[in-house]
């Protein structure tokens, strides 16, 4: 996972653990947020539904930097709380901007004692306090920038509804859907221009069990693979009957992925649709899951960020690095550059066959 965004190799962190890793290098969403020099209140949005984040090797698409994950928030109520707590429209008062000041003041002081701090600190805790200071520079920036005024009639404040439990495995398609309508909202109200939503974590143990009793815990499997749940059903891609249960998985997040885009779709902006002029990339870092293979990794885009790209085709690239793929989205959203990521792996620059 810590190379799907970021076309970079991975460095272990734990030696007595060599799956532990973090990726060397910024992912595309972050690269973009800062090549692009976006001035919404949030740069990036970092959603996910029921992401763990007792091992950061394992939970992470996006980088601040080398080494610099950012955890995505699996909590929809505390994303709504972030980014719809203060939408405001143009009649802001005098106590909303004191109440933002406060805010404001409150981070320049912490992030002050922080960098005091961070000479005394040793080597291998530095890259942590840099990430913390990042992650403070952010939330500086998103009060800094403002609130993003309901201007447009599509802006709306979300509603969350009723309560959900965000670790539940039976509330799973319902948490997806509730992080999907917030970050649509998101978008619509310009309070974000990137955003990823991200299903688990490597190695997810989520128990499809909504799509019918045989995805329900399986007697005949140790308890470990019980628990595992997709993972393990992942790890048994070639026995046909497991097989034909992850073909059920992944319509299922097919079914997902549409959900979302019929969101974009019915937005109105600028004479056509908010999906028009947004490109939603799904994808999945593995080609399958037994044997963990990089090879024919699937890769869907949708929407022509403005008719960038030629849609309604399947083209494969067979031995080609996935960093040529990220380049040609950075082209896309008006970020060119000759690599990205491991310059050894995209020396061939874009892809080829993309753009209309």
């Amino acid at each position: 996972m810590n190379t799907a965004l970021t076309g970079t190799n991975n460095k272990i962190t734990d030696p007595s653990q060599p799956l532990h890793s973090l990726a060397t290098g910024i992912s595309l969403d972050q690269h973009l947020a800062r090549q692009l020099e976006v001035k919404t209140r949030f740069r990036t949005l970092e959603c996910g539904v029921q992401v763990e984040h007792y091992n950061v090797d394992f939970a992470s698409l996006s980088y601040r930097g080398p080494l610099q994950p950012i955890l995505p928030e699996s909590n929809p109520y505390r994303l709504f709380d972030r980014v719809f707590r203060d939408l405001r429209g143009p009649s802001e008062d005098s106590a909303s901007r004191e109440a933002m000041a406060d805010r404001r003041r409150v981070l320049a002081r912490a992030s002050q004692e922080l960098d005091a701090l961070r000479g005394r600190l040793p080597a291998a805790d530095r890259g942590k306090m840099e990430a913390h200071l990042g992650a403070i520079e952010a939330l500086d920036h998103s009060l800094a920038t403002g609130v993003g005024a309901a201007s447009s009639r599509a802006c709306q404040r979300p509603q969350p509804g009723a309560p959900l439990d965000p670790w539940s495995n039976e509330q799973i398609p319902a948490l997806g859907r509730l992080q999907m309508d917030l970050l649509a909202m998101a978008l619509a109200c310009d309070l974000t221009r990137i955003g990823t939503l991200q299903f688990g974590r490597s190695g997810a143990g989520h128990r499809f069990t909504w799509l019918g009793k045989e995805f329900e815990q399986d007697p005949a499997l140790s308890p470990v693979c019980q628990a595992k749940g997709f993972h393990a059903v992942a790890h048994r891609d070639m026995d046909p009957p497991e097989r034909a249960k992850l073909v059920r998985i992944h319509r299922w997040y097919a079914e997902q992925l549409a959900y979302f885009l019929d969101k974009l779709a019915a937005i109105p902006e600028a004479g056509g649709t908010l999906l028009d002029n947004t490109l939603v990339v799904w994808l999945n870092e593995l080609g399958t899951g037994s044997d963990h293979s990089h090879e024919r990794t699937p890769w869907v885009l949708a929407g022509n960020v403005g008719g960038h790209f030629r849609t309604g085709q399947v083209v494969s690239f067979p031995g080609e690095p996935h960093n040529r793929l990220l380049l040609s989205l950075c082209h896309a959203m008006g970020a060119p550059a000759e690599t990205f990521g491991d310059p050894d792996y995209c020396k061939a620059g874009p892809l080829t066959g993309l753009t209309a």
